[in-house]
């Protein structure tokens, strides 16, 4: 049967190939949170932050040096 250094060899390959996929789903998870929230705009992306998610606002701004769309502008 297996000896007792043959399990521990095998547990840790089996270890290691785990954590090493974890860490790569977080990264791409990570960046596909980054990819959602920026927005291709002509001139800029709005700046305004929703106060309930804290996440930014997906809406471009309407003019070059503006820094926020026509919904958060006051």
């Amino acid at each position: 049967m297996f000896s007792m250094k043959k399990f521990l060899i095998l547990f840790s390959a089996l270890a290691i190939i785990g954590l090493s996929s974890y860490t790569v789903n977080s990264e791409t998870e990570i960046y596909s949170q980054n990819t959602i929230e920026n927005v291709e705009c002509k001139y800029d992306q709005c700046h305004a932050t929703a106060k309930s998610t804290g996440k930014r606002c997906k809406h471009c701004v309407s003019k070059k040096g503006d820094l926020y769309c026509w919904q958060h502008r006051d």
